[in-house]
């Protein structure tokens, strides 16, 4: 998910009433909630897809990052506090630590950008398909829990009465991840189904939430040669295929691609990786250009593409 998800889960944990086990508490929460993103410091040393969601996201630095967090703020507690004020407390605060470290990888593991659990010890990518990775909903229960509850507290109520708000957001929040949940669950085997009746037996498929609406996913069924990409919903009498593309690369292009570290980064990490490519006008080179179906259609350049020239090899547009 992204940061504003992690942290309004941070937040509104500790509204919930989870801030108040130790001095500090909502702080360790929201960073605790966050952490595991510090890996995106690759990103400026050009090592972002290497890195993404890895070693920072996986069982071992699961089971480090609340000694880490909650000694780290102890001590930054007591040097700021100098003994004023209610003392921060180590136990509570790995305690704090380890639920908003725990609730990072989950839901990133939720989406279609997927997540390497196992690293250092296995380099293989997991997806949950359940939630889309910006997701509005979340947005406006967790939002809406912690405004409320601050409000209340501003108002001069109770911990309990205050905290209520708070507590029925993140209750909605964990029914409506569970109903994503269900929902993928339930419709892996009918697209499946429908993809099949249609000729189509894919040896890998996606069926994931597509933006805004989360009732409606988006379909790509892998059948070895061929992509199958299109949308799905419950209502729907049948997988609305859109787009079938070939995507093996020609031969040559998959070692050229993998030749340099950025390519051999971007196939590890890509999940539908499309081949295309393009005559260098004036020359007898070409440019290989790979993109990701989840995220690129390939009219264009994005983020989720990458290019490699290939010398001495005009070839046309495929």
């Amino acid at each position: 998910m992204d940061p504003i998800c992690h942290t309004m889960v941070g937040g509104a944990l500790a509204s919930a009433g989870l801030g108040r086990w130790s001095a500090r508490g909502t702080a360790t929460l929201v960073i605790a909630a966050n952490i595991p993103d510090i890996d995106i410091v690759a990103a400026f040393v050009g090592g972002n897809l290497e890195w993404r969601r890895g070693w920072t996201h996986g069982v071992l630095a699961i089971a480090v990052w609340p000694f880490v967090l909650a000694g780290a703020m102890t001590l930054w507690h007591r040097r700021r506090e100098q003994a004023r004020g209610p003392a921060s407390r180590f136990w509570p605060l790995v305690a704090l630590s380890a639920i908003g470290v725990l609730t990072h990888p989950f839901l990133d593991y939720l989406n279609n950008y997927g997540l390497r659990w196992l690293m250092p010890f296995r380099d293989r990518w997991y997806y949950g398909d359940s939630l889309f990775i910006v997701d509005p909903w979340l947005y406006l229960m967790l939002g809406l829990g912690i405004w409320l509850t601050r409000r209340r507290r501003t108002a001069g109520a109770e911990a309990s009465t205050a905290e209520r708000p708070a507590r029925i957001g993140v209750a909605g929040a964990a029914l409506y991840i569970g109903l994503m949940m269900l929902l993928t669950a339930l419709a892996r085997p009918v697209v499946a189904r429908e993809l099949a009746a249609e000729g189509v037996t894919p040896a890998r498929l996606m069926v994931t939430p597509a933006p805004l609406n989360p009732f409606v996913r988006q379909v790509i069924g892998d059948d070895g040669e061929r992509y199958h990409a299109g949308t799905f919903a419950p209502w729907s009498p049948a997988v609305r295929i859109e787009r079938r593309i070939a995507w093996r690369p020609a031969p040559g292009e998959l070692e050229l691609v993998t030749a340099g570290r950025r390519g051999r980064a971007f196939l590890h990490w890509a999940r539908f990786p499309v081949f295309t490519r393009e005559a260098l006008s004036g020359t007898d080179s070409s440019q290989i250009r790979v993109f990701d179906l989840r995220y690129s259609d390939g009219s264009d350049d994005s983020w989720a593409s990458v290019r490699v020239t290939r010398p001495g090899a005009r070839t046309g547009s495929r």
